[in-house]
């Protein structure tokens, strides 16, 4: 068993230093274990792989991202940040406000770390620039906000971790509604203090806001807001499940775009071809984890885990906090993605049998995945940060990637803070979630 575990590790490790993707490295590494271990299992894996992607849940895959894309190219996304920028304009770093409040209403739109980083990026850095704001800070404030893309619903990570868990993805959605607006906060803390510790560091975006200017962009984003509503609220009240609520999304999403005149044929087509894109990209994600799990199960890797953890004689917290630090070093090295496909089917043996909550200890894991996001080495929204940059700088100079990692540093510092109330305090994702939510 030892033999078994030491391999697939390492196959795992190289697979992911070397850069292939995600699917290819799970759906080998099951297919290598399967075929030494287990022989041929050919008739397995086609079942497997039916199974995974041949029920209703997996729909709100395709039909959230759709609904992200379609606001992306609404225009939503410049009328934002421009709204919130007016209403904070006032306060000392009421810029670097801006990004954290327009990263989290786009988070809930687009549901995608990566897509809000580098979307609220582009906006904002030409914008505090001008206005003279510390770099590193403002660099910090964009792509920590951009991690609210994760733990705010809807969430691919969250649909993910759903999905591979066999947990409601309407209760994942709900509870992380509160520790959401805790993380929210918690960066709104962060920029808060930097203002009043540095204010020859920041500015305000000047000048006053005429009641009238305030209502036009107050009245922008109100469909959008109104969408967002509409989609949790669903949920929440059991008026329609997770895939219902994500066709409301949709409609609602399109109608929004009709009302602005942003729909044409073009749009729809790069609608339909990047939900496409990303969708399969996701779905065969889940596939490939759903065969290395069906593989570990049946050659007793979960079990053998579960025997040894209960060898240790650990306490609920102790494991939680165990596996908490095994996160927090893989984020060090693998996309969060990764990390959380990779190890859950091995970990959720283990966390049935110390009773551990599945939903809230899905937050856990997605609020660890934001953390990977902005963790050197290999933190995605690092890279993509610095890949806006050098985008906005065309061919002039471009500061290093040290920047950003500096200024994502008391971000990340307030993460950890959540994260620990969020495992002090189960009842603060807990608390909304009913039995009626599907």
């Amino acid at each position: 068993m030892l033999e078994i575990a030491v391999s697939l590790t390492i196959f795992l490790l190289i697979g992911f230093v070397i850069g292939l993707h995600v699917a290819v490295v799970l759906g080998m590494a099951a297919l290598v274990v399967g075929l030494v271990f287990i022989g041929p299992i050919w008739g397995f894996f086609g079942h497997v792989s039916w199974a995974s992607h041949s029920t209703l849940t997996i729909i709100v895959v395709p039909l959230y991202i759709m609904m992200g894309e379609i606001l992306l190219r609404s225009g939503m996304t410049d009328d934002l940040y421009e709204t919130f920028s007016k209403m904070l304009s006032r306060l000392p770093g009421g810029l670097m406000h801006t990004n954290i409040f327009a990263s989290g209403v786009f988070a809930a739109v687009s549901g995608s770390s990566v897509a809000t980083t580098s979307t609220i990026g582009s906006v904002a850095m030409p914008a505090m620039r001008k206005h003279g704001y510390s770099e590193k800070i403002s660099l910090g404030s964009i792509a920590s906000g951009g991690t609210l893309g994760v733990l705010i619903p809807p969430s691919i990570i969250m649909i993910v971790y759903g999905l591979v868990a066999e947990v409601s993805i309407g209760q994942l959605y709900i509870a992380a509604i509160v520790p959401g607006l805790i993380m929210l906060a918690s960066f709104l803390g962060v920029v808060a203090v930097f203002s009043f510790a540095s204010p020859h560091r920041v500015r305000n975006s000047g000048g006053e806001v005429s009641v009238k200017g305030l209502v036009t962009g107050i009245l922008k984003i109100l469909p959008i807001v109104g969408l967002i509503g509409v989609v949790l609220g669903s949920i929440y009240t059991g008026v329609a499940t997770s895939v219902e609520a994500a066709a409301y999304g949709v409609t609602g999403a399109f109608l929004i775009a009709c009302f602005k005149r942003r729909v044409s044929l073009r749009m729809l087509s790069e609608t339909f071809v990047s939900t496409a894109v990303t969708s399969c990209m996701v779905i065969l994600i889940v596939v490939a984890a759903f065969l290395l799990q069906f593989v570990l199960s049946f050659v007793g890797i979960p079990a053998a885990i579960s025997a040894w953890v209960a060898e240790l004689g650990l306490t609920q917290l102790q494991l939680i906090i165990l596996l908490c630090v095994v996160f927090i070093l893989l984020g060090t090295v693998m996309d969060g993605l990764a990390i959380v496909v990779s190890t859950l089917p091995i970990f959720l043996p283990v966390l049935v049998a110390a009773d551990v909550d599945l939903v809230w200890f899905g937050i856990i894991v997605v609020i660890l995945v934001e953390l990977a996001l902005i963790t050197p080495p290999v933190g995605m929204n690092l890279f993509v940060l610095q890949g806006v940059r050098q985008r906005l700088a065309g061919d002039g100079p471009v500061g290093p990637i040290t920047d950003v990692v500096l200024g994502v540093m008391p971000f990340l510092m307030a993460m950890l803070a959540v994260l620990a109330i969020i495992i002090a305090f189960p009842d603060i994702a807990l608390s909304l979630v009913g039995s009626h939510i599907k």
